[in-house]
């Protein structure tokens, strides 16, 4: 199963297909408000348990092998900025290490404020993907507009939102089969691969967009992507609930 036709198949088959997109794409604005305006780790961790909820809700408990893949690369690279973080921070070290000569501290500030930046991000990573694994992107097209967003400029972010996964999936079969052909053995063929690879991808990028383009022409695309079974309407109780959410993590993640 490809990227782009899994996310596809997983959000045609979620039990939240017939949720109001609009009233998706509030609650999900409206947890990652929340989650960002947390002085604490409170508000993030209410924000993280809902997401992961909602998500495994939305893919019926069976997370798909690619998401995963998906999920432990965000995470490592997630890692790695938290570590960043926590070493970089002024105050009174904790713990201390020696690396190569260099005195490398741990500081409470530092180890605080990384666990705060990754349940921030971990609480994104699960609202964003319950929304893309129950929304399709005829439906969130149809979110956008209703929301106030001009045509033009919801058909760009559709197509940036459509496409990335695409580029995405061009990535992982290049550097799988790079790494068929042993070129990451080694530190110094790895980085000279690395960079092979992000110069190749670059333009298969701009040759993927023009195809992309003529292919977007030959089917009469006029900017608009039809809904042929529309989900249900926004209502007051969406409203409320996304409200509500707001309000319980910014008092979480604040006054807790």
């Amino acid at each position: 199963m490809t990227i782009v036709g899994g996310i596809d198949s997983l959000a045609y088959r979620s039990p939240a297909l017939k949720w109001p997109p609009s009233g998706k794409l509030l609650l999900c604005v409206c947890l990652l408000t929340g989650s960002l305006l947390s002085r604490t780790v409170y508000g993030p961790l209410i924000v993280l348990v809902a997401g992961l909820a909602l998500f495994l809700y939305s893919v019926r408990l069976k997370v798909p092998l690619f998401v995963i893949y998906l999920i432990s690369g965000i995470i490592l690279f997630n890692l790695l900025g938290i570590a960043i973080i926590a070493v970089t921070q002024a105050g009174a070290p904790l713990y201390t290490v020696s690396l190569a000569g260099i005195q490398v501290s741990v500081t409470h500030g530092g180890i605080a404020l990384a666990t705060l930046v990754f349940l921030r991000s971990l609480a994104g990573l699960f609202v964003v993907l319950f929304f893309a694994s129950s929304t399709p992107v005829p439906h969130i097209f149809s979110a956008l507009t209703r929301l106030g967003l001009p045509a033009y400029i919801a058909e760009i972010a559709i197509l940036v939102y459509r496409y990335s996964f695409m580029i995405l999936e061009q990535s992982v079969q290049m550097t799988n089969a790079a790494a068929c052909r042993l070129g990451f053995s080694g530190r110094r063929r790895a980085m000279r691969t690395t960079g092979v690879l992000a110069a190749n991808l670059f333009v298969r990028s701009l040759e993927f967009a023009e195809r992309s383009q003529y292919a977007l022409q030959s089917r009469n695309f006029s900017g608009e992507f039809p809904v042929f079974r529309k989900p249900g309407a926004m209502n007051a109780r969406w409203v409320l609930c996304s409200c509500a959410a707001l309000a319980t993590v910014f008092v979480a993640g604040n006054y807790l």
